[in-house]
Formats: structure tokens, C-alpha cells, sequence
């Protein structure tokens, strides 16, 4: 792998070569480290140039990890380094190593009085159309802007695009064993890395503050999708996931109660979800939204119980009709006493609330065996069906 070179021509040169070799646009990705002035004036600029050839360091380690042999880092100027892969890549697929690359980043340096950097990282498309070092100039701009920024666009264009998917995952009747409702669940279908599951999007959401956005588009689509289903499935309850800023929005039960009228959809069949750290943010706010939104009709779950804080007097007090016990005591609820022995108690305490409980993450008959002995009423998981589109329900339905 080439050493670092302290030049912004050189990597020019280096792009315009592999343009003639490889007939294709390339794809980069740009490394900025932020506040170095700071680690200057409080180390000193010898400790500032360390830290920079220790970046340098693990730039080229992750490059010919993660690229392979023949990846190509420059420095540009200043704290500002390029990654340019062994062959062209598309932007998709540099995006998704991002997360990667500052994991390697996040290690303490030495040189860094704090024990850690702020780290910018943007790719871009260097194409064959534009000059190269306009076009590098510009892509270097771009580390300017705000994360949150660069996050937002990333959102807003998913969004516009039509990217949004919602896959259902079945819910199954524990004594009968029939199909008595979905979760409904969001996927990115990225036009480059094909389908994606909520993480990113929904990272990038909360980094731009869009998760309102994200949320409401997400229930668009879904209430649409219901108001097309075939009769097999207008039995069917639906559960909607919601976030804590959903819930900090006091306009929020409104609008959804607009969605669901708009669409035709009878707030019956919708289960609205949220998990106990969403329910705890904003105790007052999330009790007046959910009373509204019980108040239309819909029901109301926490998800992932047992997993946050759990605070035994809210629950006792917000207007509440499922638990989801998290799958992470479902696993290995077959063969670990302390499991069995969690899981009764939410049970027991469900009962008593006259809550009904939905177990996640079921994959084998002697977790779903188990559950019927402690009085859990649904369940959902792969041993039956993992989130699926729309169309491939009413199969299942009769499965």
C-alpha cells in the first residue's frame, strides 16, 4: 500500500489513473479529524502531527483489511485524509463501511488529551464527466456540513424515493395456534444494497432529529397496505411501532388518528408499540398520548419488557394492554431456570394488571411448549415465519 503523501495533486493523479485503468467512476471515502487545534494547543503540535500519522496508521490498516492490497490513502490537507479502495466500489457499499471505520477510529490515540477523537467521514463518487479535482473539492466540502445534516439528506432521500418498505411478522394464537396478527416492521430497500433492516434509516432518523418523519411515513405506508388487504386478513391486528419523540409531540395522537381515517382503516385492528424507555422520557406526555390514542380505539403495547427501567407505578398507571417480553428471555427460556423464573413473573404480573403478554423471538418447539405452561397468550418468532411483505400473508394465514 502507497505511504501517506502530503499532497492534494497526488491524489488527483492517483484518481485520474485509475479512471484511464479502470474505465469506471470511483468511489471514495473522505476522513476529517475535528478539533485538532484543540490537541495543538493543549499537547502541543508534535503531539497534534503524532496523532495524525497514528490516524494515517489505522487508516491503511482498515483500508487493506476492509478493500484489499492496493488501496490508496492520501492526506490532503491538514486533518483531512483520503480512501480510495484497490477496485471502484459503489457509493452504497462505501456507506455501509462507514459505521466500520470508526470503530477503528474510536480506540484512544495517544497525542489526544481527552482519550478520543471527533471523527468526520463522508464517501462520494468520483466520476469520469467532471474534473477530478473540482469534483474532490467539492466531496471535501461535505465533510463541512453536520453530521446531522449529512444524516438528514440521507433520510429525506429514502423518504422521497419511495425506499420506506414495511415487511409483517405473523403473531400466532399460543393454544390455538392460529394467525391472530402481525408486527408491522420497517426495511430500507437501499437502491444499491438491496433490503436493509430499520437500523440504519432509523439511526440516521435520530441523528437528524426525523424520527417523527420516519414514523409517519412508515405508518403511511402500512395503513395503506391494510386498507388493500384481502378479506382473509381484515382480522388481523396490526401493531405500529412508536418512538419516544413520537410520543413528545403533542400533536402526534392527532395525526395519527387523521392517518387512520384517511385510510380507511378501523382503529380496532391497530396496536400502537413502544418501548419502556420511550414510556419513561416524558411520563406525563406519553400518558396523554396514549390515552387518546386508547381513546380512538387502538391498544396499546410496551415492547422489549423486562430490558429498560421498568418502572412498576407507570405501568400501573398508563393505559396499557400487552407486554412484549423481549427475546432475550425467550431464548433460552427452555433450559434456564432464571429465565423461566423472569418470564412467570411478568406473567403473573401481566395477570394481574389484566394484561395479556406476547412472547418474541420463539425458533423452537420446546420455547413455544414452555410458554403454553406459563400462561403466555401470543408469541411471535422464525419457528413459524420471520417479517415477510404484505402479499405473502394470506399463505401463511392458512399454513
Amino acid at each position: 500500500m502507497n505511504r501517506i503523501v502530503d499532497t492534494f495533486s497526488a491524489a488527483v493523479l492517483h484518481l485520474e489513473a485509475l479512471h484511464a485503468r479502470h474505465a469506471a467512476d470511483i468511489g471514495v471515502i473522505l476522513v476529517q479529524v475535528d478539533q485538532l487545534a484543540r490537541i495543538n494547543n493543549s499537547a502541543g503540535t508534535a503531539a497534534g502531527d503524532a496523532l495524525l500519522e497514528e490516524v494515517g496508521r489505522r487508516l491503511e490498516n482498515f483500508a487493506g483489511d476492509e478493500f484489499g492490497h492496493g488501496s490508496h490513502i492520501d492526506r490532503l490537507d491538514g486533518p483531512r485524509f483520503l480512501i480510495v479502495p484497490a477496485a471502484p466500489l459503489s457509493l452504497g457499499a462505501l456507506r455501509a463501511q462507514e459505521r466500520t471505520l470508526h470503530v477503528a477510529l474510536a480506540e484512544p490515540m495517544v497525542g489526544d488529551p481527552n482519550g478520543r477523537l471527533a471523527i468526520r467521514i463522508a464517501a462520494a463518487m468520483i466520476t469520469r464527466d467532471e474534473p477530478v479535482a473540482e469534483q474532490l473539492r467539492t466531496a471535501s466540502d461535505q465533510l463541512a456540513r453536520p453530521a446531522s445534516a449529512r444524516d438528514g439528506a440521507t433520510v429525506k432521500a429514502a423518504l422521497s424515493a419511495g425506499e420506506v418498505v414495511i415487511h409483517y411478522q405473523p403473531q400466532y394464537d399460543v393454544a390455538t395456534g392460529a394467525m391472530t396478527g402481525v408486527e408491522a416492521l420497517l426495511r430500507w430497500q437501499h437502491p444499491e444494497l438491496g433490503l436493509l433492516g430499520a437500523g440504519a434509516l432509523v439511526t440516521a432518523a435520530r441523528a437528524a432529529r426525523m424520527e417523527c418523519e420516519l414514523t409517519e411515513h412508515a405508518h403511511r405506508v402500512a395503513l395503506a397496505e391494510m386498507a388493500k388487504w384481502p378479506k382473509p386478513l381484515a382480522k388481523l391486528r396490526v401493531s405500529l411501532n412508536i418512538t419516544a419523540a413520537d410520543l413528545g409531540d403533542p400533536d402526534f395522537a392527532d395525526r395519527f388518528a387523521a392517518m387512520t381515517k384517511a385510510a380507511g382503516v378501523d382503529p380496532d385492528r391497530l396496536t400502537l408499540e413502544l418501548t419502556e424507555q420511550a414510556m419513561l422520557s416524558d411520563p406525563a406526555s406519553a400518558a396523554a398520548q396514549l390515552a387518546q390514542i386508547r381513546n380512538l380505539g387502538c391498544a396499546i403495547a410496551i415492547d422489549d419488557f423486562g430490558t429498560g427501567y421498568s418502572s412498576l407505578s407507570l405501568l400501573a398507571r398508563l393505559p396499557i394492554d400487552y407486554l412484549k417480553i423481549d427475546s432475550g428471555f425467550t431464548r433460552t427460556i427452555d433450559g434456564s431456570d432464571r429465565d423461566r423464573i423472569v418470564v412467570r413473573a411478568i406473567v403473573d404480573l401481566a395477570r394481574a394488571l389484566g394484561l395479556l403478554v406476547v412472547a418474541e423471538g420463539i425458533e423452537h418447539a420446546a420455547q413455544l411448549a414452555r410458554l403454553k405452561d406459563l400462561g403466555v397468550a401470543t408469541w411471535q418468532g422464525f419457528l413459524k415465519s420471520g417479517p415477510v411483505p404484505g402479499g405473502e400473508l394470506p399463505a401463511l394465514l392458512t399454513a
